[in-house]
């Protein structure tokens, strides 16, 4: 199966360190997937008052694909969202380019990020 873009979500704190993958043929662009893929979890992940009930969220959702079919897409992006949980930090990466987003960012925030990185 091909897919169009591929994206890592690594959640990271003093009790917790977890990763889980999303796929989807929807986006070609980094700046797309964090337009319309990441904002959506990083508002959803800052918008809960304990990082287990997002996680239990999206997992029960079944948006998560298997590592193993992250492993074997052949995506024509690939990116990943890092989650410091105990620090509020959010860093996007795509290809060569990292992105540190921060700590409260609005949904404004973060598509103006994506408009930057789609141009």
């Amino acid at each position: 199966m091909s897919y169009t873009y591929t994206l890592s979500i690594t959640v990271e704190s003093y009790d917790f360190r977890g990763e889980f993958y999303l796929a989807g043929d929807t986006y070609d662009t980094g700046g797309e997937v964090l337009k319309h893929v990441v904002t959506d979890h990083i508002l959803a992940m800052k918008n809960r008052p304990h990082v287990a009930e997002y996680l239990l969220e999206t997992l029960g959702d079944a948006e998560n694909v298997s590592e193993s079919t992250y492993k074997q897409a052949d995506p024509e992006v690939s990116c990943g969202l890092h989650f410091d949980v105990d620090h509020q930090q959010f860093r996007f990466w795509v290809g060569d380019e990292r992105v540190e987003i921060g700590r409260r960012p609005t949904e404004s925030d973060l598509r103006s990020t994506a408009d930057d990185l789609s141009s």
